[in-house]
């Protein structure tokens, strides 16, 4: 197979296309990546906003649903699994320990 290079003939410059850069969505959100069950509460503040587990990782909590978090129990048995919630809040803490679940957000550390 003979391969042979195209040219013009109408004299016209060809323009090339500049390089796409790779697009990044400037909020965009890092995952955690240890999900499912093993971890326990190490702290919940006290209106139920912000959720802290064994690793480290701190969550916040959606909103509606705080109340129910601000009762959760130190070292109860939690479960981390993806949710597919319109909105921020993209996981879901499920307490295994008083059948309770809660929308939330992984706050990454700085």
């Amino acid at each position: 197979m003979l391969v042979v290079p195209l040219t013009l003939a109408s004299g016209c410059a060809t323009a090339r296309k500049p390089a796409l850069e790779p697009v990044t969505a400037p909020a965009a959100q890092r995952a955690y990546s240890a999900l499912g069950g093993g971890h326990f509460i190490r702290a919940v503040n006290d209106d139920g906003q912000y959720v802290t587990l064994e690793d480290g990782s701190v969550w916040e909590i959606e909103p509606s649903v705080r109340f129910q978090t601000a009762d959760w129990q130190l070292q109860a048995a939690v479960t981390v699994r993806r949710a597919t919630p319109d909105g921020p809040f993209t996981y879901e803490l499920d307490n295994t320990q008083d059948d309770e679940g809660a929308l939330a957000r992984y706050v990454p550390p700085r």
